[in-house]
């Protein structure tokens, strides 16, 4: 059916409310391309990288059916007048939405970008450790393992340089478990820095 055939649409709407499946995908079919077009003429470029037209049509299109019995629609025309003003309206939000100060699409910057024409680029913070962080970190690691007997020391020393808790307890004779919670006994030791129990 096209929409030439306005006769055919008529009473198309209602059939749809009263449950016809039918009726809602001969108005999908029909009103649907067109609510997407109604969209892409009002994304603008900006937008049109961040949503995809289909969305806003779908949005539109689930609206109509949550909200279908407080509407009557005689004939195609009026549906598709409704559905393309819910669309325009759907775009301006979220324009507005993406304009407001608090998400203002123009205040976006990528992190590499040239800053008035200095390729300058603003720096991430590293999640990396400061040279005074390693440090601290090397007094204390030195100050627990002068503490320990060759066994707990060979653990400490494997699973500093990142050897798995298999190859630990391979390499020491001890089973996985026992491996773990040493481990856990050096961690918490290392963290109050107290002598660590066997």
């Amino acid at each position: 059916m096209h929409a030439s055939s306005g006769r055919s649409f008529d009473g198309l709407f209602a059939r749809a409310q009263s449950g016809d499946k039918d009726a809602w995908e001969e108005l999908f079919r029909e009103c649907y391309p067109k609510v997407i077009r109604v969209v892409r003429r009002r994304l603008n470029q900006p937008m049109r990288s961040l949503y995809d037209s289909a969305d806003f049509a779908s949005d539109v299109w689930r609206s109509l059916l949550a909200k279908s019995d407080r509407f009557d629609f005689p004939n195609i025309g009026s549906l598709l007048a409704f559905l393309e003003k819910a669309a325009t309206q759907k775009v301006i939000d979220e324009h507005r939405k993406l304009h407001s100060q608090k998400r203002d699409q123009t205040r976006t910057m990528s992190l590499d970008a040239n800053v008035e024409g200095l390729s300058v680029g603003m720096q991430v913070p590293s999640t990396d450790p400061t040279p005074s962080q390693y440090a601290v970190a090397n007094e204390s690691f030195q100050r627990v393992n002068e503490r320990l007997d060759d066994t707990h020391r060979r653990v400490l020393e494997m699973a500093r340089e990142g050897y798995a808790t298999r190859e630990i307890s391979d390499s020491v004779g001890w089973s996985v478990r026992q491996v773990q919670r040493a481990l856990k006994k050096l961690g918490d030791a290392w963290l109050s820095d107290e002598r660590p129990r066997s």
